[in-house]
């Protein structure tokens, strides 16, 4: 490489050129996966789908020759069709801007277009098959009928065979004509909308929907990529005018370039364009970003012609020289005169001692002709016998085999004179040509790199089609919906944070047992007693049922964006687990008139600053969170631990111990104390700071003690239920002694705290009295 970079130093630095940056900001990395984890969960509009599927249908019989012609207003009823179908994707894709400008992230329409463009393709597709299907169904119909026609049945097979071999050339027709529509809408109303929310950003949409890459299985076809992209490229590894091997080496070029400004760090040309791995990732991330720099020259339409096209400022120049311009524009061009023709000179020296120049050069001389030989042959066929004498040989043996395959002979006097005409091809000309062909490869790289971008992205989207997953996703929080306007339902927003409370019977197995054996029945005495009042009054708290078993219910308080009304989720837990046990208190009393069991509960209340994730089996919502584990241990009580402190008077219905040592403690991260919670409601300390912040929490001295004769600290305030009465709360807060397993003897007191929920009658008693005397004070 070093001799191809020898005069280097003689090269303008990039820095004249004024180069623009053709720039990619198309990533979906900051969005939240959809149920699978993997894949982003996407409902397009089902009318605009269907609408979609009608269309597409429609056009590939229309292309395949299929349609039958119609009179004048048929063509007037499709013109009004098509204007429908434009609207209505102006109208989804405006709803994904509007989505991406409430959450403030351009990512959410990144997204929409990657789904419409994998819904397109997918429908063409299946669409096609259905097409082909349904015709072959005919033919069979018509091998089995008894009928003169048999002409008409050759044809129609004929026509099947044809169809299926033109299957891309249908279905690329068909994917263009629609992303004609798409563009159309996106330049004359989706940008003008998108600039006035994010600013001007990339074109990479415009850019995809434009091109024939999009609609084709192999990108790189000879045939296609000539026809298409006016370039010819190499297939074989060891070429050197294969895609990559080329793009690599005009990397190096255009890097070789730009080290000449003074202002570029010198740093050697395999460490800034080499992307390995690397021990430094800053380093490595370097290199990436100089990289993309290079390919975002490379990619700009124009840059070429810029960097390289001396004739056509030449043409500038002498138009403005006409014109009388200025003297400072004048020198300018005749500088950027310069400057080109030292540029393509440095790249055109390359290009021969790569051993490319000749290959570019034959990619345009041999056109048109070189259509009569391919098929059999492929364009890279036809330039090998343009620039190797060797390779002519075994072409024109290869060709003589083929006549007979292709029914004709192929005549090579017309490819011998263009070998004559390559043998003395000037270097204006060759340059002429290396000047076209930068041109094209900037496209075709421009094209295939988006491409790549979208088909990474395309793969991470999953299209919610089955209602069963589009509900799971979106109770989840994770389904993205593209609407039209009458597909909007009045929906909930999405969750932000729960709290679960857990109410667990005590002695259920032994009330269950004592009422069979008195021939009672003790199902409705729980339905009665215990889950029928409880459920009156969940509305007024909010509150919504998660699980219920013989024993116990779980309940949960969703808090919502954007609904700071009802952002007292922790609070209202509380409210209704002190509603439960004064309901059960109520009840008890009953009971004891007609000698029935009592009920005692134990509630546990966790909060949790998150979304709970659902799952559905069949119609059933069930819910996952670490919360309702978390609300189990709370209201759990140790039978050992209840003898235990059985006989010790106290305010209070919950006690916490540690009864583990702090070593085994902080082996895991689950809750290993043991809890006396009979008629008491714990709280956990998340809980605890959430409704410090939800109401005015205020802290106030007592002289209330626990059962190891410690004060503790008692905070008092009011919350709005959802009808709008307010509730006092008691919140006690104590620290967690360290006790002996056996006897419950206090070792030693934790920093650790523990919250109740307090529901002792006296203790409302003595803050409503503590809070007159303030008044009257």
């Amino acid at each position: 490489m070093d001799g191809i970079f020898a005069h280097s130093r003689k090269l303008p630095p990039l820095s004249e050129f004024q180069l623009k940056s053709y720039a990619v900001n198309f990533s979906l990395d900051r969005l939240v996966p959809g149920v699978d984890n993997i894949r982003h969960d996407v409902l397009i509009s089902p009318t605009f789908a269907i609408a979609n599927r009608k269309i597409v249908g429609q056009l590939l019989t229309r292309h395949a020759r299929l349609e039958r012609r119609g009179k004048q207003d048929h063509q007037v009823g499709w013109n009004k069709e098509v204007e429908s179908y434009k609207q209505m994707f102006c109208e989804v894709m405006r709803d994904a801007l509007n989505h991406a400008k409430a959450r403030r992230e351009p990512q959410i329409e990144n997204l929409a277009q990657a789904a419409m463009i994998k819904m397109l393709l997918e429908e063409i597709g299946s669409q096609f098959d259905h097409l082909v299907g349904r015709l072959k169904r005919t033919v069979r119909k018509s091998d089995l009928a008894v009928h003169n026609d048999l002409e008409e049945a050759h044809k129609l097979k004929d026509r099947l065979q044809l169809i299926m071999q033109e299957r891309e050339v249908i279905t690329k027709r068909v994917g263009q004509e629609i992303c004609g529509f798409w563009d159309e809408v996106e330049r004359n109303d989706i940008r003008i909308m998108r600039e006035a929310v994010f600013g001007n950003r990339s074109t990479f949409f415009s850019d995809v929907m434009a091109t024939s890459i999009l609609h084709v299985q192999d990108s790189d076809n000879e045939h296609f990529v000539l026809a298409e992209y006016d370039v010819a490229m190499g297939r074989r590894i060891e070429d050197p005018d294969k895609y990559d091997n080329l793009l690599f080496f005009l990397r190096w070029l255009i890097n070789q370039i730009d080290l000449v400004d003074p202002s570029v760090a010198p740093m050697p040309i395999d460490q800034r364009l080499a992307v390995t791995l690397s021990d430094n990732q800053d380093a490595e991330n370097s290199q990436k970003a100089y990289v993309r720099k290079i390919d975002g020259w490379l990619s700009f339409p124009g840059n070429m012609d810029i960097l390289l096209n001396w004739q056509r400022t030449k043409s500038d120049l002498l138009s403005l020289k006409k014109r009388k311009g200025s003297a400072e524009e004048i020198a300018r061009l005749k500088r950027m005169i310069s400057h080109q023709k030292a540029v393509l000179h440095f790249i055109y020296k390359a290009m021969i001692k790569r051993g490319v120049i000749d290959r570019i050069a034959a990619s345009y001389e041999m056109q048109p002709e070189y259509l009569e030989y391919c098929p059999p042959l492929v364009p890279q066929q036809v330039i090998q016998y343009l620039i190797l004498p060797k390779a002519r040989r075994v072409i024109k043996s290869r060709l003589r085999r083929l006549s007979k395959v292709y029914g004709r002979s192929f005549q090579l006097a017309s490819l011998n004179k263009k070998v004559k005409f390559m043998e003395q091809i000037t270097t204006a000309k060759r340059k002429a040509h290396l000047i076209r062909f930068m041109n094209a490869f900037s496209r075709y790289h421009r094209d295939i790199s988006n491409m790549e971008i979208l088909k990474e992205a395309m793969e991470r989207v999953h299209l919610a089609t089955e209602e069963k997953v589009a509900t799971l996703s979106r109770e989840n929080n994770t389904l993205y919906e593209f609407l039209l306007p009458h597909e909007k339902e009045v929906a909930k927003t999405p969750i932000i944070n729960h709290v679960v409370i857990k109410a667990d019977v005590r002695g259920s197995t032994d009330i269950t047992h004592r009422m069979n054996d008195r021939g009672l029945n003790p199902a409705s005495y729980f339905s009665l007693n215990f889950f029928d009042p409880i459920s009156e009054i969940l509305s007024e708290y909010g509150a919504s049922k998660i699980f219920i078993e013989g024993d116990a219910i779980i309940l949960a308080i969703f808090e919502r964006e954007n609904t700071p009304v009802d952002w007292y989720a922790v609070a209202r837990a509380c409210g209704i687990a002190i509603n439960m046990l004064v309901i059960i208190q109520r009840y008890n009393e009953k009971s004891r008139k007609h000698q029935l069991p009592i009920l005692e509960l134990g509630i546990g209340i966790s909060y949790l600053d998150k979304a709970p994730t659902f799952l559905f089996d069949g119609s059933n919502r069930i819910m996952i969170s670490s919360a309702i584990n978390h609300a189990d241990r709370l209201s759990s009580c140790s039978k050992k631990g209840r003898r235990l402190v059985a006989q010790k008077k106290s305010p209070f219905r919950l006690h916490v111990f540690q009864t583990r040592t702090d070593e085994e403690m902080a082996t895991t991260a689950d809750d290993l104390f043991m809890r006396v919670n009979v008629n008491g409601i714990e709280l956990n300390a998340a809980g605890f700071d959430k409704l410090s912040k939800e109401i005015d929490l205020r802290m106030v001295p007592s002289d209330f003690k626990d059962i190891h004769d410690r004060k503790t600290t008692l905070y008092v305030g009011k919350f709005p239920t959802k009808s709008g009465k307010y509730q006092r709360l008691v919140i006690r807060e104590s620290l967690i002694p360290v006790v002996e397993p056996q006897n419950l003897n206090t070792l030693r007191i934790s920093s650790r705290n523990y919250y109740e929920v307090c529901t002792n009658p006296k203790l409302y008693q003595w803050v409503r009295q503590n809070e007159r005397l303030k008044a009257t004070a």
